[in-house]
C-alpha cells in the first residue's frame, strides 16, 4: 500500500514538472516573440534604408539631369552668341572689303544692272523716288537718264546705314525696292551663316 508520503512526493513531482513545462513554454514563447520582433524591426529598417536610398537616387538623378540640361542650354546659348558675334564681325569685314570696289567699274555695272530692272518691277508707275548715297548721286543720275528717260524721278540724298547702292519707291510708297549693297549682303546672310556654322562645327568636332 502506497503511503501518504509517497503520494505527496509523486504529486509534488507532478506539479514541479508541470511548472517547469509551463515556464519553459513561456520562455520559448517569449524567445519566439523576441525573434519575430527583431525580424520585423530588421525588415522595417531595411525597407526604410531602401526607401531612403531610392529617394536619394531619384534626387541625385533628377539633379544630375537638371544640371546637365542647364549646362547644355548654357553651352548652346554661348555657342549661338559666339556664332552671332562671328557673323557680325564677318559682315563688318565684308563691308570693309566691299568699300574699295564702290569706286570701280564693277560697281557701276552693279548699279546699271539694278536700274535696268526698275521698269519691269514698277510697270506703269512712272513716278519714282530714289534714295541714294551722296557719293553715288551723279553716277546714278547719269545711268537713270540713259536707261529711264520716260520716268519722272525724285532724288533724295540719304541712305540710312548704307555704303552704296540705291532704294527705289513709287510715289505712293506702295512699291519698295532695295538695291543697296547692305541688302545684297543680307540676301546672302543665310548662306554666309550656314557656311560659317558648318566651318565652326568642323572646328569643334
Amino acid at each position: 500500500m502506497i503511503s501518504v508520503e509517497e503520494k505527496l512526493r509523486v504529486f509534488t513531482q507532478y506539479l514541479l514538472n508541470k511548472e517547469r513545462k509551463w515556464g519553459k513554454d513561456i520562455i520559448n514563447d517569449a524567445k519566439e516573440k523576441r525573434e519575430a520582433l527583431l525580424e520585423e524591426s530588421s525588415q522595417k529598417i531595411n525597407k526604410e534604408k531602401r526607401a531612403v536610398e531610392e529617394r536619394s537616387y531619384h534626387t541625385i538623378f533628377r539633379d544630375k539631369n537638371k544640371i546637365i540640361a542647364e549646362g547644355k542650354n548654357k553651352a548652346k546659348t554661348l555657342e549661338l552668341e559666339e556664332k552671332n558675334r562671328i557673323l557680325r564681325d564677318f559682315n563688318q569685314m565684308i563691308r570693309e572689303k566691299v568699300e574699295p570696289f564702290l569706286t570701280q567699274e564693277v560697281y557701276s555695272d552693279y548699279l546699271r544692272n539694278c536700274i535696268v530692272q526698275i521698269p519691269q518691277i514698277f510697270g506703269n508707275k512712272k513716278e519714282i523716288i530714289v534714295f541714294v548715297y551722296e557719293r553715288d548721286l551723279e553716277q546714278i543720275k547719269k545711268i537713270m537718264a540713259a536707261e529711264l528717260n520716260d520716268f519722272s524721278i525724285e532724288y533724295r540724298v540719304g541712305c540710312n546705314d548704307c555704303i552704296g547702292g540705291l532704294i527705289v519707291e513709287d510715289s505712293e510708297g506702295r512699291i519698295h525696292c532695295d538695291f543697296t549693297v547692305e541688302n545684297l549682303i543680307k540676301t546672302n546672310y543665310k548662306l554666309i551663316g550656314m557656311t560659317l556654322n558648318g566651318f565652326m562645327e568642323k572646328q569643334v568636332s
